[in-house]
């Protein structure tokens, strides 16, 4: 059990999912494949937990959904971790960063320095490097919809419940 987590995930609408697809598409059709997680939809990690948390999460997660809405974001730019790993990043908003904190009250994010990035492609260096042109060449910021909270466990991954934000 050491090696799993549970992960809390901000969820996109269909739209967006299909945009995100569509640049995913690009990379595969120029041989980038990645090592990400690929069976699981576009998001935005809030954090993780230990997995003795799960019946709680699942109780914060009805309490937190129940009184939030969805919420709209702009997808604006790129970036980069390091040379691993390829994403699209918001421009940070009250309401996202409102939803993040009602699950981690601290500045971080259960194991990690939070930072709301959706991952594209996950790689060794060189590929990203060669990829990041393709991205840029195509990307154009757009809106966005968070319209879900997901509770995930991984690896290997298991979905565990997901609750809609209301309108």
């Amino acid at each position: 059990m050491r090696n799993k987590a549970l992960y809390l995930v901000a969820q996109f609408d269909k739209k967006t999912q299909e945009i995100l697809t569509g640049y995913y598409d690009i990379l595969k059709q120029n041989s980038f494949i990645g090592k990400q997680t690929k069976d699981i939809p576009y998001h935005f990690t809030l954090g993780s937990h230990d997995v003795d948390c799960e019946e709680q999460l699942i109780h914060q997660m009805d309490k937190v959904c129940s009184a939030a809405d969805i919420i709209e974001i702009n997808l604006s730019h790129i970036g980069l971790f390091g040379l691993n790993v390829l994403f699209i990043e918001p421009n940070m908003n009250l309401e996202l960063l409102t939803l993040q904190r009602h699950f981690f009250p601290d500045c971080g994010s259960g194991y990690h320095v939070w930072s709301a990035h959706t991952t594209l492609l996950m790689d060794e260096p060189e590929e990203i490097l060669r990829a990041l042109p393709v991205i840029a060449e195509n990307f154009k910021p757009f809106k966005a919809q968070i319209e879900s909270i997901c509770l995930y466990e991984f690896f290997p991954a298991r979905f565990i419940k997901e609750c809609k934000l209301i309108r």
